[in-house]
C-alpha cells in the first residue's frame, strides 16, 4: 500500500534503525523467555521464589495471562500497521506529517507486531495450563487446542513475516510485485482477527468483542476510501494521459498545415 520510493531517508539507515529495533526486541524476548524458563526449573532457589511471589508467578494460570495479553496486542499492533499503511497511502497525513516519519512509522509497527506474536508463541512453549509444543506452534491445524483458529493463527503469523521482509527486499523487487505481496497485509488482518475471536479465551468479554468490532469497522471504512482515492487518481491519470495525446495530434495537425501549403508549391 506504501512504495518506499517514498521515504527521504536512505534505505541503509532505515535498514540499521529497523535492525538495531528488531534486535533490541529480541534481547528483550530471550530475557523473558530466559526469565520465565528460570522460573519454571529453579523452583528451590530463594531468589526464583521472591520473584514468584511478587509478580504472583507461581500461580498455573500467570503464564496464559503473558500470553493472552501479548497476543491480544500483537492484534492491534497489526491492526494499527494496516490502517497506518492506508492513511498514508491515501496521503491524509501528508499536510501535517513527512512522509519519511510515516513510512518508518509504518515499518516499525509491523515490527513490533512481529515482536509481540513472538512472545505470544515464545511463553506457550513454558505455559503450564495450556501447554503448546514446538510442533503445534511451527505447523498449523495440529494443535488439540482449537486446531482451525489456531492454525490461522500460525498462518497469520508467516504472512505477517512475509509482507515485513518486502520493506528490506523493496530494492529486488518490481512495484507490482511490492504492492501484491503488501496486499496480504489484509490477509494477515483478518487471519489475526479470526485467531483471537475463535482461539482466544477474552472474545466473549464485552470490552474485547468492543475491541474487535472498532478496529474491524475502521479497517472497512479506510479501505473503501483508500479504494475512492484509488479511483480517483487512476481516473485523474488516464485524463492526464488522454489530454496528453490530444497534444500530439494537435501538434501533427499544426505541423502537416505549416508544410502543407509548401508542398502543393512545389
Amino acid at each position: 500500500m506504501l512504495n518506499r520510493s517514498e521515504s527521504k531517508l536512505p534505505a541503509a539507515q532505515t535498514a540499521l534503525n529497523a535492525g538495531l529495533t528488531l534486535a533490541l526486541f529480541v534481547a528483550v524476548l530471550f530475557v523473558v523467555a530466559g526469565g520465565l524458563f528460570f522460573m519454571k526449573t529453579t523452583s528451590s532457589a530463594p531468589l526464583a521464589e521472591q520473584i514468584k511471589t511478587l509478580f504472583a508467578l507461581d500461580s498455573l494460570q500467570a503464564w496464559w495471562y503473558v500470553t493472552r495479553a501479548a497476543g491480544l496486542m500483537g492484534y492491534l499492533l497489526i491492526w494499527l500497521s494496516v490502517v497506518w499503511g492506508l492513511v498514508v497511502s491515501s496521503k491524509i497525513f501528508d499536510p501535517w506529517l513527512e512522509r519519511m516519519f510515516t513510512f518508518d512509522f509504518h515499518e516499525h509497527l509491523s515490527l513490533l507486531a512481529i515482536g509481540f506474536v513472538a512472545l505470544h508463541v515464545v511463553v506457550l512453549l513454558v505455559d503450564q495450563f495450556q501447554p503448546f509444543t514446538l510442533e503445534q506452534i511451527l505447523f498449523p491445524f495440529i494443535s488439540t487446542y482449537r486446531p482451525i483458529w489456531v492454525g490461522i493463527g500460525i498462518i497469520t503469523f508467516y504472512v505477517t513475516l512475509l509482507v515485513t521482509l518486502t520493506f528490506y527486499l523493496r530494492p529486488r523487487l518490481s512495484a507490482r510485485a511490492f504492492r501484491v505481496i503488501h496486499y496480504l497485509s489484509f490477509l494477515a488482518y483478518l487471519g489475526a482477527g479470526l485467531h483471537g475471536l475463535f482461539a482466544g479465551t477474552d472474545s466473549p468479554l464485552m470490552a474485547v468483542e468492543l475491541v474487535y468490532l472498532f478496529t474491524f469497522l475502521s479497517v472497512v471504512f479506510l479501505t473503501v476510501y483508500w479504494l475512492i482515492v484509488l479511483m480517483a487518481r487512476r481516473r485523474e491519470e488516464e485524463e492526464k494521459e488522454l489530454q496528453a495525446a490530444l497534444e500530439k495530434i494537435r501538434d501533427r495537425q499544426k505541423k502537416r498545415q505549416k508544410t502543407g501549403p509548401r508542398t502543393s508549391q512545389a
